[in-house]
């Protein structure tokens, strides 16, 4: 952008909506974008803005990612794959997701034994964390039942929160050989 076809002032105005904006919460840049959109900012003059914005740093989809997956995962056991899908939903691209995911698990790897970094992992080992966590309080829910129905009803679960078959299948399946015989007849 040269700039010398670009109205400064609103430039200005784009701005200041967008500060308003940050003010009550963090956003990404395309939530930004949008938001400035409907309050009829042109393209151009979106762009400036928020590419002032982002050289000082209010904004930064990496660290937007990265405190959202950590506040997703904080809250609930579920899938990386619902957590990437829910940030792509917001305007993080690929490249963002993938640096802020990179991120997480080079913090992981500098602690290895906290139980909590171990789920924010993105590999097998992290998917296996969450459903593992996921699945102690659903397996509570279904301890009145026929074994085969729990082992149904809990693998279907974990699907339902993302997991693909197989971590769900082998989770349920730890969980299962883990209980003791009197445990497995509870189940």
């Amino acid at each position: 952008m040269d700039g010398t076809n670009i109205d400064t002032a609103a430039v200005e105005r784009a701005r200041e909506v967008a500060l308003r904006s940050l003010e009550r919460t963090r956003k990404t840049r395309r939530e930004l974008e949008r938001r400035l959109a409907t309050k009829g900012f042109d393209a151009p003059t979106v762009a400036a803005a928020l590419d002032r914005l982002q050289r000082v740093g209010l904004i930064d989809d990496v660290e937007y990612a990265r405190a959202f997956v950590r506040s997703k995962l904080a809250r609930r056991a579920v899938a990386l794959r619902v957590v990437e899908g829910q940030l792509a939903a917001r305007g993080i691209s690929p490249a963002d997701r993938a640096a802020a995911l990179a991120s997480l698990d080079a913090e992981a790897a500098r602690e290895p034994g906290d139980p909590e970094v171990a789920l924010r992992r993105s590999g097998g080992a992290g998917e296996r964390a969450r459903a593992d966590q996921a699945l102690a309080p659903i397996l509570r829910r279904y301890r009145g039942l026929d074994p085969r129905e729990a082992r149904g009803k809990a693998q279907a679960a974990l699907l339902r929160r993302g997991f693909d078959y197989a971590t769900a299948r082998e989770a349920v399946a730890a969980a299962l050989d883990q209980a003791s015989p009197g445990d497995a007849e509870v189940l």
